[in-house]
C-alpha cells in the first residue's frame, strides 16, 4: 500500500507486524494494544480515519475466515479483537449471528471500515442432502436433489437479511465437462450451475449496494457471465497448495477464454490448534500465508484470503501473528 496512515502510529503497531530484519519476515511489536484508544484518543481517531480511507486506495485486500460462536467465552469469540486491517470478515456460522456479535461488527464497520459476509457452499449442500437420502424411509420421503438445493439456498441466503453482513459469497467448484460427455448430461450440468450460482448474480442484481465474491474452479464455469457481478474471485483450489509455484499453477490454469482474470485472489491456511493437524498452515517451516503473501504481493492477484482465523488469537506474546504478518507482507505500511 503506497499510504496507509501518517497518523496513529502506535494504534496501527497495534494491527500489525512492523519488520525489524527484513521485509517479509514480520517481528511481534511489544506494544499493549487494547489500551491504545483510552491512552491517546485523538491519536485513535486519527487512526481510525485514515484506516477507513484505506479501504479504497486500491490496495490488495485480504479476507479472513472467522469462527463466530453462539456466545462470548474468551477474547477470541470477539469480532471486536479481530485486525483492524481486515478488510472482510467472513462468518463462518450466519445462523449464529447474536444480537452482541451483530453490535460488535456495527462497531468494528463505523470505526474501521472493515465489511463482513458469509458463505454459502454448494459442496456442504449437497452433502447434506446426500446425507438425508441415506436415511431416508418411505414415512420421511427427502425432496428431490433441484428442489433440495433450491431450498436450502433460499434458507441460506435468508441469513443475509438478519442484519450484519455486507457482502455474500458463492463457492461453487464444480466439474469440468468433457468433450466425450452426452449433450444431455453436459446440459444438465450447465443448468445446475446456472440455477446455483445464477442465484447469487440475481441476488447481487436484487441488491446492487452489497457486495458478491465467488470461491470456485473459474475453469468449470460454463458461462463466465455469472461471474460478471463478482468483486472477487477465490481459487479454491489454492486452499490446499503446497508451495508458491503451485498458487502460480493455479491461476494460469484458471485463465480461461472469458475469466475474470483481473479479480482473482488466492487462499492461504492459517495454523489451527487441533494437534492432529499440525502441519496445515505450515509449507515447511515457514507460515505458508506469509508465503503466499509474499507471493501475492508480487503477482497480479486482487485480494488473499486467509482461513482459520479464530485459531489465531491464542499467542501468549501477540495475538494473530500469522494473520497480522500476511496482512504486513501483502502491504507493507509506509514509515
Amino acid at each position: 500500500m503506497k499510504n496507509i496512515f501518517r497518523y496513529g502510529v502506535l494504534a496501527f503497531a497495534a494491527t500489525v507486524m512492523l519488520s525489524a530484519c527484513s521485509w517479509d519476515d514480520p517481528e511481534p511489536v511489544d506494544l499493549r494494544y487494547d489500551n491504545i484508544s483510552g491512552a491517546n484518543p485523538d491519536q485513535y481517531q486519527k487512526y481510525l480515519a485514515n484506516l477507513r480511507a484505506y479501504r479504497s486506495n486500491g490496495h490488495k485486500k485480504v479476507y479472513a475466515w472467522f469462527e463466530n460462536r453462539s456466545s462470548f467465552v474468551s477474547q477470541a469469540d470477539h469480532v471486536a479483537t479481530v485486525p483492524d486491517s481486515i478488510d472482510v470478515l467472513v462468518l463462518t456460522r450466519p445462523e449464529l449471528m447474536t444480537q452482541a456479535t451483530l453490535d460488535e461488527i456495527n462497531t468494528k464497520r463505523s470505526q474501521t471500515g472493515m465489511q463482513t459476509a458469509y458463505m454459502v457452499d454448494y459442496a456442504a449442500i449437497r452433502k447434506a442432502w446426500e446425507l438425508k437420502k441415506e436415511l431416508e424411509t418411505p414415512a420421511a420421503p427427502v425432496a428431490e436433489w433441484s428442489a433440495f438445493m433450491a431450498d436450502s439456498l433460499k434458507t441460506a441466503m435468508g441469513y443475509f437479511d438478519a442484519g450484519g453482513y455486507d457482502r455474500l459469497i458463492c463457492a461453487y467448484d464444480g466439474t469440468a465437462l468433457s468433450e466425450a460427455l452426452p449433450e444431455a448430461e453436459k446440459s444438465a450440468r450447465a443448468a445446475e450451475q446456472k440455477a446455483f450460482v445464477g442465484a447469487f448474480a440475481e441476488w447481487k442484481n436484487n441488491n446492487i449496494d452489497k457486495g458478491f465474491d465467488f470461491v470456485g474452479i473459474p475453469a468449470n464455469i460454463i458461462d463466465m457471465s455469472l461471474l460478471d457481478a463478482a468483486g472477487t474471485v477465490f481459487l479454491s483450489e489454492t486452499a490446499s497448495a503446497t508451495g508458491v509455484d503451485e498458487l502460480t499453477f493455479i491461476v494460469s490454469r484458471n485463465s480461461v477464454a472469458g475469466a475474470p482474470v483481473d479479480r482473482f485472489a488466492v487462499i492461504a491456511q492459517l495454523p489451527v490448534l487441533d494437534e492432529t493437524k499440525a502441519s496445515l498452515g505450515y509449507w515447511g517451516s515457514d507460515y505458508s500465508s506469509w508465503l503466499t503473501a509474499r507471493w501475492a504481493s508480487a503477482n497480479k492477484v486482487a485480494a488473499i484470503g486467509l482461513y482459520n482465523l479464530y485459531d489465531g488469537y491464542f499467542n501468549p506474546s501477540f495475538i494473530y501473528p500469522a494473520a497480522r504478518g500476511a496482512i504486513q507482507i501483502l502491504n507493507p505500511a509506509a514509515k
